[in-house]
């Protein structure tokens, strides 16, 4: 077997290179963490079919240079042809993402972060998980649909929908 090297990317003309710290964003994402999860079967009595749905909320807590912030996502899938007594799973999750600014900043400058950002970085790890875990029943969908990100923080920034707590040691600052 002949391997050919890798290219670097890097040297491509149309790449671009991140690697430098200056192109990073102020605040990172330290980890993702799955908080808790549950996934029953939907079983209704003369019930033959529904309508999936998916909701979700966000809440965060800010402290000093971090901030933790929340996705809370419901699947209820409704799968055609299933046997009457079952119709199909409702999996509800919470999903944390642990955020870290690099500098001091006012804990309104991280606020605002969470508000803004969460749905774009968090919703794609839970498709990731909705999913995964609706294989492991044997359903081989793609569970929760892709979003409109900005729209729908738009939705949440204007309507105020997304619940921050600032912890005393950050007010204090």
């Amino acid at each position: 077997m002949v391997t050919q090297p890798i290219q670097d990317l890097a040297q491509e003309a149309n790449a671009v290179d991140v690697s430098e710290a200056e192109s990073h964003y102020l605040i990172q994402c330290e980890d993702i963490l799955l908080i808790s999860s549950i996934l029953q079967p939907i079983i209704e009595e003369g019930v033959l079919s529904g309508e999936s749905q998916f909701a979700f909320r966000i809440w965060a807590m800010v402290e000093d240079l971090d901030a933790y912030s929340y996705l809370e996502v419901q699947a209820k899938l409704f799968i055609p042809g299933e046997p009457e007594e079952m119709q199909g799973y409702d999996l509800r999750f919470v999903l944390m993402g642990k955020f870290h600014s690099q500098e001091e900043i006012p804990s309104e400058a991280m606020v605002e972060f969470v508000k803004t950002y969460t749905l774009s970085l968090l919703w794609p790890y839970a498709r990731e998980y909705a999913s995964d875990q609706l294989r492991r029943t044997g359903e081989h969908e793609v569970v929760l649909p892709i979003i409109n990100p900005q729209a729908v923080t738009e939705q949440l920034v204007e309507n105020d929908l997304v619940e921050v707590e600032i912890t005393e040691q950050a007010q204090e600052k």
